[in-house]
């Protein structure tokens, strides 16, 4: 005998092959229907809204005189909303979005009146390895999940702890099958003993507990009023004598944690595609989407949250409200349909609206926010903003305006080192004045914009340094493009020859020959999956034709260029024409005092159903691909056998992975790190001396689903009755992609970030001027700000220690206060030092919620540490 918790619920994708205009128009139906049963059914004790927010935001947007009557059963716990935004994807957002999806999602729910303590994904593709970490960091202990799971090689039992990298234990229960178990459950017989019983004896098998759960719902279901007499009568009729009845989570939650003594516990990823597919090629699926997503994932992290920080510091009001509305429309798009890209054209156009209107924002407010903090600087100041927690040595890019060709920037003592990488001449137009005899147009001088590396010294952490930019007495030096096809710095060295790109480290003395090769060959797949063309070949280019090299005293630039024959689609790749060519345009840089050579690769897509990637050779032999996650690095084995997976597996686990940003792979006392923007897709291809680095740049498609692929055999993903054609999926257009790698000795936690930092971190910087209004978008409006003590260099805070910043956000409840998300990347324990807080007025360790933890300052190696930092009263 046992108690079966029965979960009614819907399944809310907010879009998918349907937009979510369509969406808002059923759930003003459906939830409606969903709190007049509720409210009229003592017997209905409680429904689930999909674990997210975002769904009711959208409801009460629509029907705004529902909300009381809404909060009212959200409070009584009738009603289970939260603790997401928007049910996400644990693989192709930055960890950072997905601590604020649940800090959203809990603050809107509890804002309603509660906020279901369950880490509810019941859907999305596979689960990273530090999901405990950032639920337990929210305050929540457990997860109830889907897909991903493998109980040969995971665990043996349906709950058990899931333990993450940096340490975190959570309680773990997975849907055996699925969401939709008891979807339309009914009373008759034949239902009862051919479908729901034998379910909850397989159910119970993997439990072994005599209490499991069984959700009852599915995609877009509506509320059935019938439940509680259908579960009375599955009861009656029940072989086992077994209890069915209405239940919650929360509740099924709370008997996991009372009857956990004999738990296993796990630590890793689930994403093996073994009962449910995972569509481990996701990652690589509408390229533009994901591209855009990083950058303004980027633009929010490191740009706008640190100027916002500053102006809090000298006591600007700044409207938050603008950064939750940028950051909610991002939230709003990584559901895992949505970012995952397995959607209808209509609905990617929707998506793309919503990720440009973020970057509006983002960049709207970033301008105002940095006009206001320089209005106290001089015209033709230059602020350079450091926003890592240590001082900043080394170049920085700077875009100047002056009415002089010759331009010195000094610091006020000494004049600063500076190259011009490009000099514009721009026209300055006409201005209209208003005279006694109307308006008069009168012209305006022609001025300068330049491109410069400055060479800065010890720029404030967390802060920024006011420069000024002069008239200079004699020609800035510039680079020069020359017929050399070698480019150095003072580590590196990369040449070109006889048709091939060569890289060495000058230190080490390791060289790498055919550095890259692009690969190119049919997808006979979907939108949900890549899958090969069973009689393809892929194509590879045989060299790559040097173009032109830059060469200057900071940087050092090599263009070069690749051609491809290529066949236009499917039916012409099977006839073996290749009619087209796909050309890539390649940039390698060097920049003085960097470790790193960059690359970035335009191209113009005119193929259709094909996947492209660059294949980066190494030095390195290794059974193992390192990647990285939410403050943790992932490793994963290369080329693990395959051989019958059509036997065990619902698609090909092949080892095509996805990473946060960076790849590596190391081998005893040398590594190759790989770090890309937006770039989520890569394999580790095993050679007889060498591997290769498979990063994945884009995969085109025109279906949102197909039958019978080659890795994925049987029914399409998603609508299978049905052909969604996705044009748009194609990507029939001009791409860039950006990357850059590095030869390290070790692919260390902390060497992986040391990279990616150099990559991503990189300072800013701000002009106050008068001679160009269009730079960014706002400048020439003119905004009248508070006068204040003007201030020349500024640093929030220092850290000491080897920690890592990975956020410094506003608090929700706190108005003149930010959060400091940092974590460890070392291999030890860390006691922070509160000393280099002592200057503001209030110290508070926190949760991801801002609620106050009552513990040391220690932070445990793959781990963070929040807190809160008021700054004194102005």
């Amino acid at each position: 005998m046992a108690k079966v918790h029965v979960i009614p619920h819907t399944h809310w994708d907010r879009e998918w092959y349907f937009t979510q205009q369509d969406s808002d128009v059923l759930a003003t139906y459906n939830f409606t229907k969903v709190i007049e049963t509720l409210e009229c059914q003592p017997s209905y004790a409680c429904y689930h809204l999909d674990g997210q927010s975002a769904i009711v935001e959208d409801y009460l947007k629509v029907l705004p005189h529902m909300r009381d009557r809404m909060a009212k059963l959200i409070a009584d716990k009738k009603l289970f909303v939260g603790p997401w935004y928007t049910q996400t994807d644990t693989y192709n957002v930055a960890g950072e979005s997905i601590i604020r999806n649940l800090k959203y999602g809990m603050h809107i729910a509890e804002q309603l009146g509660h906020s279901m303590k369950v880490g509810y994904l019941p859907d999305t593709f596979g689960h990273n390895a530090q999901m405990p970490t950032l639920f337990k960091g929210m305050g929540i202990d457990n997860i109830v999940f889907w897909r991903g799971i493998d109980y040969d090689q995971h665990i043996n039992k349906s709950h058990f702890f899931w333990q993450s990298t940096g340490g975190d234990q959570i309680h773990a229960y997975n849907l055996v099958h699925g969401y939709g178990a008891a979807k339309n459950i009914v009373a008759t017989p034949e239902h009862l003993d051919k479908k729901i019983f034998p379910m909850i004896e397989k159910i119970k098998s993997l439990s072994g507990l005599n209490e499991v759960l069984i959700p009852s719902g599915g995609d877009q279901v509506n509320i059935d009023p019938a439940l509680p007499e259908t579960l009375a009568a599955a009861t009656e009729r029940s072989p086992n004598g077994d209890v069915y009845a209405i239940s919650s989570m929360e509740a099924f939650i709370d008997f996991l944690r009372h009857n956990s003594d004999d738990f296993e516990t796990y630590q890793g990823e689930f994403k093996a595609p073994r009962y449910a597919r995972i569509h481990k090629t996701i990652a690589s699926v509408r390229y533009d989407i994901k591209k855009l997503n990083f950058e303004i994932e980027q633009f929010l992290l490191k740009k706008l949250e640190v100027v916002v920080a500053i102006a809090k510091s000298q006591g600007i009001t700044v409207h938050t409200e603008l950064i939750d509305l940028a950051w909610k429309k991002i939230l709003e798009c990584h559901a895992h349909d949505s970012i995952g890209g397995c959607n209808s054209d209509a609905t990617n156009a929707d998506i793309m609206h919503r990720l440009k209107q973020a970057q509006e924002i983002c960049h709207g407010l970033f301008n105002l926010v940095v006009k206001e903090i320089a209005s106290t600087c001089h015209d033709n100041d230059v602020m350079i903003f450091n926003g890592q927690i240590t001082a900043y040595s080394g170049l920085v890019k700077v875009v100047a305006f002056s009415h002089s060709g010759n331009i010195l920037l000094t610091d006020g003592d000494k004049i600063l080192p500076i190259e011009v990488l490009s000099r514009e001449t721009l026209d300055g137009g006409k201005v209209i004045e208003v005279t006694k005899d109307g308006e008069k147009e009168v012209p305006v001088p022609p001025y300068y914009r330049f491109e410069l590396n400055v060479t800065v010294d010890r720029l404030p952490a967390m802060g920024y340094q006011v420069f000024q930019l002069v008239e200079g007495s004699e020609s800035n030096v510039q680079v020069t493009v020359c017929e050399q096809q070698v480019i150095e710095n003072q580590l590196l060295l990369v040449e070109w020859k006889e048709g091939q790109v060569h890289l060495q480290d000058k230190q080490s003395g390791r060289t790498i020959s055919q550095l890259l090769t692009f690969e190119e060959q049919a997808d006979n797949g979907d939108s949900y999956d890549f899958s090969p063309l069973e009689s393809d070949s892929p194509i590879y280019n045989q060299s790559i034709d040097w173009v032109e090299t830059q060469v200057g005293e900071t940087q050092q630039v090599m263009r070069l260029r690749v051609a491809l024959d290529v066949p236009v689609d499917l039916a012409n790749r099977e006839n073996k024409h290749n009619q087209t060519q796909a050309v890539f345009d390649i940039q390698l840089m060097l920049v003085q005092g960097y470790s790193q050579l960059h690359v970035d690769i335009v191209t113009l897509n005119q193929a259709k159903d094909h996947r492209v990637r660059v294949l980066i050779n190494s030095d390195v032999q290794t059974s193992t691909s390192i990647s990285t996650q939410a403050f943790a690095l992932m490793e994963r084995p290369v080329a693990p056998s395959i051989d019958g997976w059509r036997d065990t597996y619902r698609e090909c686990p092949i080892d095509i992975e996805t990473t946060d940003g960076a790849v590596a792979i190391e081998q005893q006392d040398r590594a190759l790190v790989v770090n890309g923007r937006g770039l989520k897709e890569f394999q580790i291809l095993k050679g007889a001396q060498n591997d290769k680095v498979a990063l994945t740049l884009f995969k085109s498609t025109g279906a949102l689903g197909k039958d019978d692929l080659l890795w994925r055999p049987g029914r399409a993903s998603g609508i299978n009755n049905t052909v969604v054609h996705t044009p748009d999926a194609q990507l029939q257009k001009s791409m860039q992609f950006s990357f850059a790698i590095a030869l390290t000795r070790n692919a260390s936690h902390g060497t992986v970030r040391e990279q990616e930092r150099q990559y991503l971190d990189a300072p800013f910087s701000y002009q106050k001027q008068s001679l160009n209004n269009f730079e960014n978008r706002l400048e020439r409006f003119q905004v009248r700000f508070d006068q204040r003590e003007s201030v020349n260099r500024v640093s929030l805070f220092e850290v000491a220690q080897s920690l890592e910043i990975s956020s410094v956000g506003h608090s929700f409840y706190r108005d003149n206060a930010v959060i400091l998300r940092l974590f460890n990347a070392t291999d030890s324990n860390i006691d922070l030092a509160l000393s280099s807080f002592d200057h503001f007025s209030l110290v508070e360790r926190v949760n991801y919620r801002e609620q106050l933890i009552e513990d040391d300052m220690v932070v445990r190696p793959n781990n963070s540490i929040d807190l809160r930092l008021t700054f004194q009263t102005h």
